[in-house]
């Protein structure tokens, strides 16, 4: 711990807090204070969250240890739950990516579920298309099939925010609700299974379709581009660009004065975003899922948001987190199948140890409550203002008229 030279100019003039007093004021000025003070409070918050957890189980007539063994046993007890922990992070690294790209430059979208479920019928259709493709040009053209169309997917919203200062949270998740009819609409006719009694796809073709790594289990060979996505990432943090985004994102007015172009990168920023969900979209069409289901989505594209912001946008921190909530579904589902847990106490228990994690950024995610309760308000006065100046441009035509 140490004195700041701000501390310093205050007990010179006057202050009578110094250390003579007993009282100085301790703060936290180095990066391994920082981060161990950040790391107890993690720790506390997990243990609390996990006590917490436990007296809900018990109270419901469950047993908290084996509970959590369960959940511990379900994504790392053994190959197979390694995969299916790997397996179900690598959308959300993927997603949250994405979704940290837009929240470094000011952007909130959470129209990653609509995005995915584009970009899994683009992947869906290429399949199609590439049935007779060779595999080695046939997986990366459906992974840029599903890219695009996720991209597609957020172009209007993306316009409609940067061009006319729509709300980008209110339009993308409108369109989140229109690409879940339309895959409802798609897999009840033209792409359902003849033979199908639920709606779902035919399969899609070996030739796109992603390899497992490891035999027995769902881990898939689409996880390797979830390391290469993250390193990308890391390398844009670092570069002239990412700088960019950061100060547009801290402080717009400062970065328009210094000529970096704010409709650009909003709208730029959005379309990373839908391109990486629908690269998501391709992971589980292509990789774990292999065909398209109604709920193909899940929750990913809200956990990636999740995700990113337990990761502080960053990408180690986004990588560790999306370990952390895909180990939670595959343990949760092991906790329900082994211990007859029900679903609704499994997802509890889930989110109380998320939320045990996500302490140690409660500031930034209160910012970015902050930013979007801020975005809500300037978007529905900007509504008023184009009713109020509709309004007077028609009094003052009445008025002119009358003169006339």
């Amino acid at each position: 711990m140490s004195t700041t030279a701000g501390d310093a100019t205050g007990m010179g003039s006057g202050d009578t807090t110094g250390p003579g007093n007993g009282t100085e004021a301790l703060r936290a000025d180095t990066p391994f204070e920082r981060a161990t003070i950040g790391l107890g409070t993690s720790l506390l918050a997990v243990v609390a969250a996990l006590g917490l957890g436990a007296v809900i189980l018990a109270g419901s007539g469950e047993n908290p240890l084996t509970a959590y063994g369960a959940i511990v046993v379900g994504s790392f007890g053994d190959w197979f739950a390694i995969g299916e922990t790997l397996a179900r992070a690598a959308p959300l690294a993927v997603v949250g990516v994405g979704a940290a790209v837009a929240l470094r430059a000011g952007v909130i979208t959470i129209g990653a579920q609509g995005q995915l479920i584009a970009g899994s019928l683009g992947a869906l259709c290429a399949g199609f298309v590439l049935r007779d493709v060779p595999a080695g040009v046939a997986v990366p053209l459906a992974a840029i099939a599903g890219a695009l169309f996720g991209m597609v997917w957020v172009l209007i919203p993306a316009l409609l925010r940067a061009r006319l200062n729509v709300n980008e949270i209110l339009s993308t998740l409108l369109f989140n609700e229109f690409a879940f009819l339309l895959l409802g609409y798609l897999l009840n006719n033209p792409l359902k299974e003849p033979r199908a009694i639920t709606p779902k796809s035919e399969p899609l073709p070996d030739s796109v379709v992603l390899g497992d790594l490891v035999t027995s289990t769902r881990l898939h060979a689409g996880v390797l581009a979830v390391v290469v996505i993250v390193a990308l990432f890391a390398l844009w943090t670092r570069s002239t660009m990412g700088y960019r985004y950061d100060l547009f994102g801290e402080n717009p007015r400062l970065a328009q004065s210094l000529g970096i172009p704010g409709r650009r990168i909003i709208c730029n920023s959005l379309l990373i975003s839908g391109a990486l969900a629908g690269l998501a979209g391709w992971l589980q069409a292509a990789g774990l899922l292999q065909r398209l289901f109604i709920d193909i989505a899940e929750e990913i594209g809200f956990f990636g948001l999740v995700v990113a912001m337990l990761g502080g946008a960053r990408p180690l921190g986004i990588l560790a987190a999306a370990l952390l909530v895909g180990a939670l579904q595959a343990g949760g589902l092991h906790m329900q199948a082994t211990e007859g847990i029900p679903a609704s106490l499994s997802d509890v228990i889930q989110a109380l140890i998320l939320l045990g994690f996500a302490v140690r950024y409660a500031p930034q995610i209160a910012a970015i409550g902050r930013r979007v309760v801020r975005s809500l308000t300037d978007s529905f006065g900007a509504v008023a203002g184009w009713g109020r100046s509709g309004t007077d441009r028609r009094a003052a035509g009445g008025g002119t008229g009358g003169e006339a």
